[in-house]
């Protein structure tokens, strides 16, 4: 199964409430109402954030954002079928005017590892940490090296782990994410990988920021695979609109 990601900020005028609502309520509905071959469909409303590192001069990542869209399809095929489908260019894509600062949306392709997500995410935070590679890393390295990273970083219990309720790595498809369906500039950075790490409310900060530290200090030990200037997180909170993949008893 794969996943189309697109990371939103709300379009100017509109408060961070308006914009939940309408998303959730108004375009879910939408969404809802004919869902094609749309197998999934989670808004992950931001609760928080921080965008670059400590030490940086100033922001190289500038945009904020206010929701994390995921869509999940069977495969490549079922996911054209639907954005060619007239309801979704006709209807539910040109209802983002209203919701949307579209030139500033980002997005990418991915296929999830999904057996380690947590079976009900009820009342827990869910941080979504946006991954660019260091210059000149090559992806095929970046990918295995954080994957080693990932697996080293778990296996210390005493680690980041003890606050982790769930955890999932993206690794992205080749596509551009279908950046211009969501409105995005070319000027948006491309990310090499996203994560999602699931934590109760109470840890959710702590138990992030030792992740972080473990994978700095993982790093430290093998190399940097990260730049984390351009690299950002989220702390958000899911709102499955509908999920026909739990419904049918298959993984997600």
């Amino acid at each position: 199964m794969i996943k189309l990601v697109a990371a939103v900020r709300r379009r100017p005028g509109m408060t961070r409430t308006e914009y939940r609502e309408y998303t959730e309520k108004v375009h879910g509905g939408i969404a809802t109402a004919k869902k094609l071959t749309l197998r999934k469909y989670v808004q992950n409303h931001v609760l928080d954030g921080a965008y670059g590192a400590l030490g940086d001069v100033g922001y190289e990542v500038t945009l904020p954002r206010d929701s994390v869209t995921e869509l999940y399809f069977d495969d490549l095929a079922s996911m054209g079928q639907t954005f060619a489908d007239p309801y979704t260019r006709e209807v539910v894509g040109p209802d983002a005017v209203n919701f949307s600062d579209q030139p500033a949306a980002l997005s990418l392709l991915v296929e999830e590892r999904e057996d380690e997500a947590p079976l009900h995410a009820d009342g827990l935070v869910k941080v979504l940490h946006f991954l660019k590679a260091a210059e000149g890393v090559d992806p095929e390295v970046f990918q295995q090296g954080l994957r080693g990273a990932y697996e080293d970083v778990l296996a210390d219990s005493s680690g980041p782990t003890r606050y982790l309720r769930g955890h999932q790595v993206n690794r992205p498809l080749s596509g551009d994410g279908m950046a211009r369906y969501f409105g995005g500039g070319s000027e948006q950075p491309a990310y090499d990988a996203y994560s999602a790490l699931w934590f109760e409310e109470a840890d959710a900060l702590t138990g992030f920021r030792a992740h972080q530290q473990a994978l700095a200090g993982h790093a430290e030990k093998h190399g940097a695979l990260l730049n984390p200037s351009m690299s950002f997180f989220l702390l958000t909170r899911e709102v499955v609109i509908f999920d026909d993949v739990a419904d049918s008893g298959a993984t997600a």
